[in-house]
């Protein structure tokens, strides 16, 4: 069986025509225990975790099927609400139904909300969205990269699952990558450096490349220059274009 790892995903040659792949992450400290370093609702922490494997599964080609979560908190009633968040996130999905399966702590009292989750899916190799992108392919941001308070204060500067959704069907995006704890700089490296290209910044860009994504809040596309305007009108989000592949 092969094996490898591309980008944040495990891949999997499933048969001669799938791949299975494998996406992870993990939140720590953020919720309504005792010792959260910040305070959100435990439904908003599982909806936005939850939001970040699907999100790598579906930018890369992935249907998603199974999600399992690894509480690191109670049953009643952590537990039950961060499930609550979960089912809320998969909820929104038009395209697939997924699967959610579990695990909570019921030995130990914890005073920090903690958890990990793993989603599997699908993915016809003809349809994977890596390597993809060409010299000339303009590159853009979609959303904003934020994390912590400014998530939960910002809403409508955020990309939501649906987003991800709608991008995610689009046969003239090339590439995806949703923007993690490493900023944007660092995923455009590891995109130029994966397509043996380089990267032409336009003058004046309007965020820091380096600040954290946070759960998925932005995410990079990578398409022809003629479908600018058309991504632009796609979602109602921050729209930003970062530069022109070389």
């Amino acid at each position: 069986m092969n094996i490898k790892q591309i980008r944040d995903l495990t891949v999997i040659d499933f048969d001669e025509t799938r791949y299975l792949g494998i996406a992870c992450d993990s939140c720590g400290g953020i919720g309504l225990k005792e010792h959260d370093m910040v305070k959100a609702s435990p439904q908003l922490v599982a909806y936005q975790t939850g939001k970040v494997v699907l999100a790598e599964l579906m930018s890369m080609g992935f249907t998603p099927m199974i999600m399992a979560d690894g509480l690191a908190v109670e049953m009643n009633d952590t537990g039950r609400q961060l499930i609550d968040g979960f089912n809320e996130v998969l909820s929104k999905l038009k395209t697939t139904k997924v699967h959610l399966t579990g695990s909570t702590e019921e030995n130990i009292k914890t005073v920090q909300t903690s958890m990990g989750v793993t989603c599997i899916g699908m993915c016809d190799k003809n349809k994977l969205k890596y390597k993809k992108t060409e010299k000339n392919d303009v590159c853009m941001l979609i959303g904003l990269p934020l994390v912590g308070n400014d998530v939960v204060n910002n809403p409508d500067k955020i990309l939501d699952i649906d987003d991800f959704e709608t991008l995610y069907l689009c046969d003239y995006i090339k590439e995806m990558l949703p923007v993690g704890s490493r900023g944007t700089a660092a995923e455009l490296d590891d995109l130029c450096q994966y397509n043996n290209l380089g990267i032409k910044y336009v003058e004046n860009i309007a965020i820091d490349l380096k600040h954290s994504g946070g759960p998925s809040c932005s995410c990079i596309v990578t398409i022809k220059k003629k479908h600018i305007d058309m991504v632009k009108n796609l979602i109602n989000k921050p729209v930003n274009l970062i530069g022109t592949f070389y």
